[in-house]
């Protein structure tokens, strides 16, 4: 009743919760529905948003993390927040997984913080990366033939060959679409080191490994691959200093052949074209190839997404009902891993895409990822946000000839190596 609502009201201080998010199609919509909910619910609560780049995004999450000017809650993927759980700035939310235990399909795995509780909840798994090929440009090159019927199964040869005959076809086509112009996405190129069968750390998680005796080999030929494509003109002019999403800009119109991505962009393309923003055509996704044409490589995850809650404002109780809203409902869910193509790790979601060739390929992905998809390989650990930025500028003189592959192993080793040296050193 209306008498009701006024005496909670005035039995609690107004609390106004800030909330950050990574900027995709159609999540703002979305999370607004979600905290006009918890006002009406809560009306002492009012939620204000910031949607981040993913250009300069982690940057900024990176500073408020060691300046204590996080916002109240964080929607993000652990590996993004396991430096925050760690460093003991999350609030504790153990009593929120607690209350709604029945509401998850198994044990948190992520989120441990020293005293063994809770700073983080996830709320769905990763996604397997892979090649997206846009299926129409595909068949009017004449190169849908050359594509592996299983989607597993190609080598790097095979790929160069589609690639080829699709410049030879049109020459105003990018058939593959390359970018090293920040770390966005760069969890696809650590996707095709790993499908190669490099580990890029040791086992141990303490040193890099991608420059070992058994592993220099294998990196060398996904390098030179990339380089091959650079120099034959089958990626983007000026690739080198391209970001992922000025890459998306381009797959948007429809004249790029293959592009890197996840499964759950299946459904993010697709929610693109019907808003509008994105030119329509069939696309599918593929594995990534491996020199030798393994069936179904391993690949890169971030790990679980989810949510945390920070202690700098004073505002932990408010934000923990609002998740609790969140996580009573699973319509929210539901709606969720629909549109972006998550995975989720709630009962109760049940998902559908408008599209049957959607549902296909997520059933697909989201079997390939149990089986295939891997993040112990450094990506969840503290020193990996910082360790990201030893890749990309390696990569981009790479891509512009002004270090050789070889080269760009040794600067990548000694600087991944200091990031991993020092943040053990630190503990």
């Amino acid at each position: 009743s209306s008498e009701t609502t006024t005496d909670t009201q005035e039995e609690h201080e107004p609390v106004t919760l800030t909330v950050w998010f990574y900027a995709d199609p159609g999540k703002e919509e979305f999370y607004q529905k979600w905290f006009e909910a918890v006002h009406e619910e809560y009306p002492w609560i009012t939620m204000e948003y910031e949607v981040l780049p993913y250009e300069s995004g982690p940057e900024k999450v990176t500073v408020a993390y060691a300046t204590n000017t996080t916002p109240d809650i964080l929607l993000d993927g652990y590996s993004r927040i396991a430096p925050a759980v760690n460093a003991g700035i999350t609030a504790d939310v153990t009593d929120v997984i607690e209350e709604y235990s029945d509401v998850f399909l198994a044990e948190q795995l992520d989120g441990k913080m020293a005293d063994g509780n809770y700073g983080f909840i996830a709320m769905t798994n990763g996604a397997p990366y892979g090649i997206l090929v846009n299926m129409d440009l595909a068949e009017q090159l004449g190169v849908a033939d050359l594509l592996p019927e299983d989607k597993t199964l190609w080598t790097y040869d095979e790929l160069l060959e589609i690639c080829r005959a699709a410049e030879k076809a049109n020459p105003d086509v990018i058939p593959m679409g390359l970018f090293a112009g920040s770390q966005s996405s760069d969890a696809w190129y650590y996707s095709w080191f790993l499908a190669n069968g490099v580990d890029l750390c040791n086992e141990d998680l303490t040193a890099t490994a991608f420059n070992n005796d058994e592993n220099r080999e294998k990196s060398l030929q996904v390098l030179d691959l990339f380089k091959t494509m650079v120099d034959e003109g089958l990626t983007a002019d000026g690739c080198a200093t391209l970001v992922d999403q000025d890459i998306q800009s381009l797959w948007g119109t429809g004249n790029v052949l293959m592009l890197a991505g996840a499964w759950n962009n299946m459904s993010t393309y697709y929610v693109q074209q019907q808003e509008g923003t994105c030119a329509e055509f069939n696309y599918d996704i593929y594995c990534i190839p491996t020199a030798e044409g393994k069936e179904a490589p391993d690949v890169a995850c971030w790990g679980s997404s989810g949510v945390a809650v920070f202690k700098n404002n004073g505002n932990e109780e408010a934000a923990k009902l609002a998740i609790g809203l969140y996580l009573a409902d699973p319509a929210y869910q539901t709606e969720y891993c629909s549109l972006f193509g998550a995975i989720p790790v709630t009962a109760g979601t049940n998902i559908t895409y408008e599209a049957d060739w959607i549902t296909e390929a997520m059933e697909f992905g989201t079997a390939y990822g149990a089986e295939h998809a891997v993040s112990d390989f450094g990506i969840i650990e503290p020193w990996w946000t910082e360790f990201r930025g030893t890749f990309y500028p390696q990569l981009q003189d790479f891509y512009v000839g002004n270090i050789d592959a070889q080269t760009l192993l040794d600067n990548w080793q000694t600087s991944g190596d200091a990031v991993i040296r020092a943040a053990n050193e630190a503990e």
